[in-house]
């Protein structure tokens, strides 16, 4: 029994278990790849070529020489290519010149609208000033008119009673008539 406790007992079961998980899955790691065999891509043969060596040829001329192009290889001399130059060349300028009057028109505008805005500040300015004294001088008769209107109707009461009086000695000079 002691035998069968060495073998079942369950750390050392647990270890033997994990120790062939873990080979089992080293041995897994490599990626199987699952396809027929006639799937892989055959090599290209290439012809064999023969390496010869060219002969070296000194530099005669200069590295900044070899750089410029020949007369020949310029195709812009051609007459077809020159016209379309010459075509190019002037929408360039028409264009350019067409800028520069954009350009004079925009500054005009800004001066014309700068002054305006001068003149419009101006008048804001005045009718400002001019609203002031308007209020002011209007805060002066509001308080004279408040004393006037108990004045004109005193006036008008006292004309109200001669008016009375004048309509009653009327009356009595009609009766006695």
């Amino acid at each position: 029994m002691a035998y069968h406790k060495e073998i079942f007992d369950t750390p050392s079961l647990a270890k033997k278990v994990f120790a062939n998980i873990k080979r089992i899955a080293d041995a897994h790691s490599i990626p199987i790849t699952i396809e027929p065999s006639t799937f892989k891509p055959q090599k290209k043969h290439k012809p064999k070529t023969k390496h010869t060596q060219e002969p070296e040829v000194p530099l005669t001329e200069s590295p900044a020489e070899q750089n410029l192009p020949l007369p020949s290889n310029d195709p812009l001399p051609s007459g077809e290519n020159s016209l379309k130059l010459k075509e190019l060349m002037g929408l360039c300028t028409n264009l350019s010149n067409k800028v520069l009057e954009l350009k004079s028109e925009v500054i005009d505008i800004k001066s014309t609208c700068q002054e305006r805005n001068e003149k419009l500040e101006g008048r804001v300015a005045r009718l400002e000033e001019e609203n002031r004294v308007l209020k002011e001088l209007k805060s002066v008769h509001s308080t004279d008119d408040a004393d006037e209107p108990v004045m004109e109707k005193e006036k008008s009461s006292k004309q109200g009673r001669k008016i009375a009086s004048i309509n009653a000695d009327v009356e009595i000079n009609l009766k006695k008539a």
